[in-house]
């Protein structure tokens, strides 16, 4: 079974992305648009194998999956001596 993890999917060509290419992608069975506002991006969540497959037939559109950095706790902390 494939497993599904959320991707980001880069447009690098010129200007937005093309309407024909993200109706290819949103038609992937079991994809899930997570986020489309950007001009030139898309999160999705869909299987690996899938996805993968279909970005070989996309070559303007970088795959990469999504990445978590946990944010620093900025409260201060009291150093004990000793």
């Amino acid at each position: 079974m494939t497993q599904v993890k959320r991707h980001v999917l880069r447009f690098r060509g010129a200007g937005a992305k093309p309407p024909e290419d993200v109706a290819r992608i949103r038609a992937l069975p079991k994809l899930k648009v997570l986020d489309d506002a950007s001009g030139r991006m898309m999160l999705v969540e869909a299987p690996e194998d899938e996805l993968t497959e279909l970005m070989r037939s996309l070559p303007q559109w970088v795959l990469s999956e999504e990445r978590r950095i946990p944010l620093p706790d900025p409260r201060q902390k009291v150093r004990h001596s000793g």
